[in-house]
């Protein structure tokens, strides 16, 4: 889907793209949807279709792992777990398991049992004598390989959820339909589902697999490739289930290679708190899942000089440094040419994300030893698709012990091969709608913003304080990327532009169609303060530029600008007149914070209900809260 023709028409929760159960982002038209999921307003969560799935596991999991927690505590009736984390390879239940048990003990709660349970296509769980079998590296008909469950006490959901959301180890949701639909074991023959292709005829879909994935490679290492320049082979583009994945795995085998020791575990720093402002999520794997020790860097003029002299000094070692370029979301771009100077010099990996500026429009892989791209975004294009990449540079010192250190783990084997198929056929026009959305933005959405007396900043390559970086890799003839974000002159311009934008609106980026979020509220919800320090404010409006025509994004565009103009903010609050999932008289997330309105209430604009606002969100449980006395499963 290219587009979707009339957004206004979407309801509060609707997939994203519409109608599609594996869509991978949830419509909120509101300001005030918006606040009320960043609260875990059950208002919302109730009516929320899909989600982006890191952030939000999807519906069909949550049926699957229940349908596996119920089994499995027929078979241990002492079993006190109530929820699962189901994964699709023992390597990554291990490690779940491992997180899940530390974090406990964190919290005070002592040592928790609990197992790794391997679930086979046909029979179920495995009795515990079997679990060192499994169908890893053996010929399984594609979709029955076997899955894997960790059953955990439902008070430690929250460290489970942040599990889930860091690595993307995950099961997707086309793999966990298919075992809801189709495994003898979930399934008597009487209640499955039409038998899809895959089950069929399972060697022509692992043929078709084995094709698209090879397709996928080609066109990765092609847009890394420079004419006369750098050539990237098939062979160092390593393909994963998710981009966090990507990530999650480059990192591992950054320690692979370097081998720490226990009491020096590897160092890595973040190059982006300023300019660049690096996805959180990055360093949440690092530090948390793969115990990193870690710095964070600004990106400011002055960085790099005192990064230099602190590895000089000694006083600064490091095996890793991780940034993006872009950065998301002020869209800056950090010194590559610098940074990679510095990890030659002193030795330690340079690790880019161009997820926001693609290779279609950049070429950077020269300028770094590893690539890690989010396949989900432009690339898929379609927002309904999971999968990251990783290719590495052909004149990096590392190339050969990461490519081996990445071939020994499970990696790209677990990406579903329907989930393959998809992205396949989605990319095929990658570079074209790269050019098409970079040139809507360029003209049609930077330009109008940049005009208007309501809007303060637009933060785009083109036209920041690092174009000339960006420029400086910039593939001649292409433009300045799809994303972009926008600071008001008031909080209420930008939730009032933000109400009035008849778009989809929703998480994710590097949609088809145009996207737009409240970004620091859906990825900072607890941090507000601290992004603050960084220009990411409460109120930054984030706008994904899709492929529609230059009419209708004008149109658009225009209308939600004069609303914009024509509201006038009250001397006493930044947020008059607009409600925090509906509550009445708060003004914003900081607010609804204060202990003092905590027990103010939830009041719904359109159905006069009310809900009583919990407690449970004010504490330090950032990925789960308990209503009505029972723990709702989403959250960031």
């Amino acid at each position: 889907m290219a587009s979707i023709a009339a957004p206004e028409h979407l309801a509060l929760g609707d997939c994203l793209p519409p109608g599609d159960r594996h869509g991978v982002s949830v419509h909120l038209p509101t300001w005030s949807d918006t606040l009320g999921w960043a609260t875990r307003d059950p208002r919302i969560l109730e009516v929320m279709l899909v989600g982006y799935p890191r952030f939000f596991i999807p519906r069909v999991v949550d049926k699957l792992a229940a349908s596996i927690v119920n089994a499995h505590v027929l078979r241990v009736p002492s079993l006190t777990s109530s929820l699962a984390l189901i994964v699709c390879s023992r390597n990554h239940a291990e490690l779940g398991r491992d997180f899940i048990i530390g974090s406990a003990k964190k919290l005070g709660l002592g040592d928790i049992p609990i197992d790794v349970v391997r679930v086979t296509w046909e029979t179920g769980i495995v009795d515990e004598g079997n679990q060192n079998g499994g169908s890893e590296g053996k010929a399984v008909d594609p979709g029955r390989e076997d899955i894997y469950a960790v059953p955990y006490p439902g008070e430690l959901f929250p460290a489970a959820k942040a599990f889930w959301q860091h690595t993307g180890y995950g099961i997707s949701s086309r793999r966990a339909t298919l075992w809801l639909e189709n495994s003898p074991f979930l399934s008597p023959p009487s209640a499955q589902q039409p038998v899809r292709p895959l089950l069929v005829d399972p060697e022509a879909v692992r043929d078709r697999t084995k094709i698209a994935k090879s397709e996928i490679k080609k066109r990765i290492a092609a847009g890394m490739s420079v004419p006369d320049g750098i050539t990237a082979d098939v062979k160092d583009v390593f393909l994963y289930p998710a981009g966090m994945t990507a990530i999650a795995e480059v990192a591992a085998a950054i320690q692979a290679v370097r081998r720490p020791e226990r009491s020096s575990p590897c160092v890595a720093a973040f190059f982006g708190r300023l300019r660049s402002f690096l996805y959180v999520d990055t360093s949440k794997v690092l530090t948390t899942v793969l115990s990193y020790t870690t710095t964070l860097l600004t990106s400011s003029p002055s960085e790099i000089p005192a990064l230099e002299a602190a590895l000089a000094a000694g006083t600064l070692k490091l095996d890793a440094l991780f940034t993006e370029f872009p950065g998301n979301p002020l869209l800056q771009s950090p010194d590559l040419t610098s940074l990679h100077a510095l990890a030659r010099k002193y030795n330690f990996v340079l690790v880019v994300d161009d997820t926001v500026g693609t290779a279609a429009n950049l070429h950077l892989l020269s300028s770094c030893d590893v690539m890690c791209t989010s396949l989900t975004k432009m690339f898929s294009g379609a927002c309904n698709v999971m999968g990251g990449a990783v290719t590495l540079s052909p004149k990096s010192p590392f190339k050969e012990d990461l490519s081996s250190a990445l071939g020994e783990r499970v990696g790209e084997c677990r990406w579903f091969e329907e989930d393959v198929l998809v992205m396949e056929e989605n990319s095929r026009d990658f570079v074209g709608r790269v050019r098409r959305a970079s040139a809507n933005a360029e003209k049609v959405v930077v330009d109008m913003l940049r005009r208007h007396p309501s809007v303060a900043d637009v933060y785009y390559p083109k036209g920041s304080a690092s174009q000339d970086v960006y420029d400086r890799f910039r593939i001649k003839g292409e433009g300045y990327g799809f994303l972009l974000s926008v600071r008001f002159t008031t909080p209420g311009k930008a939730a009032a532009f933000y109400d009035a934008l008849d778009v989809a609106k929703g998480p994710s980026l590097g949609t088809n169609f145009t996207l737009c979020c409240a970004y620091t509220l859906l990825a900072h919800p607890k941090e507000l303060a601290w992004a603050s320090e960084y220009g990411v404010v409460e109120d930054l409006v984030r706008i994904s530029v899709g492929l529609e025509e230059e009419a209708w994004l004008r149109e658009r565009l225009g209308k939600a600008l004069r609303v914009a103009g024509e509201y006038i903010s009250s001397p006493s609050s930044s947020l008059v007149n607009l409600t925090v999932g509906g509550v009445i008289g708060i003004r914003s997330i900081q607010q609804l914070r204060n202990p003092k309105n905590r027990r103010d209430v939830l009041r719904s604009p359109s159905t006069n209900t009310t809900t009583s606002v919990s407690d449970s969100y004010f504490g330090v449980d950032r990925c789960g809260l308990r209503s009505n006395g029972r723990r709702l499963r989403f959250g960031l």
